[in-house]
């Protein structure tokens, strides 16, 4: 765990900035709480939550190599990040210390079973800057084995309407800023 790292005694309501990761972390706590546990990808089920499916993203870890790979990202994730993650491997997407810290991310909540938010800023290559929060879950196979994270991807208005911030088309990210605000898990 990095210093920046708090880990939270009990999930709470204000430490969303978000209401899409409010949502998401809702429906995730109510198939938890009724398969008593962590859920299963089958308990997962995207026709519950369509208003929240372009924010959504599924990663597995391969077995084989420990490598993680993208089996699903929303719509609104590439609106944001500039690009497709579906059908990539992390390590295809990102280098060095960012693919250290994701890669850390998505292991703390396999290994642990715990939720992790973060604030993430993204400085695009027109030089503006959006922050993001993302939420990632576990969630497990049909026999109960942890590989899958099942996460989302919103941005932070900081104050603004919706309407204000325009989204992200013939941009790349340059930068990404990891932990803006301290991470926590719980």
């Amino acid at each position: 765990m990095g210093e920046n790292q708090v880990l939270a005694e009990a999930a709470r309501e204000d430490i969303f900035f978000s209401g899409v990761s409010r949502a998401f972390y809702t429906y995730w706590e109510s198939l938890a709480a009724r398969c008593g546990g962590v859920p299963r990808r089958d308990d997962f089920d995207p026709a519950a939550i369509p208003a929240l499916l372009p924010h959504i993203f599924i990663v597995e870890k391969i077995k084989e190599t420990g490598r993680f790979f993208f089996r699903l990202s929303g719509t609104g994730i590439r609106e944001i990040m500039g690009s497709e993650n579906t059908n990539h491997f992390l390590d295809e997407l990102l280098h060095g210390e960012d693919l250290d810290a994701v890669g850390e991310i998505f292991d703390q909540v396999l290994t642990q079973g715990v939720c992790v938010r973060s604030i993430e800023g993204l400085t695009y290559s027109d030089r503006s800057y959006l922050r993001v929060e993302i939420v990632r879950l576990p969630l497990s196979r049909g026999e109960g084995e942890r590989r899958l994270v099942v996460g989302c991807l919103s941005r932070i208005e900081n104050g603004a309407s919706s309407g204000t911030l325009a989204t992200v088309k013939d941009k790349q990210v340059l930068r990404i800023e990891n932990d803006v605000l301290p991470r926590l898990a719980f």
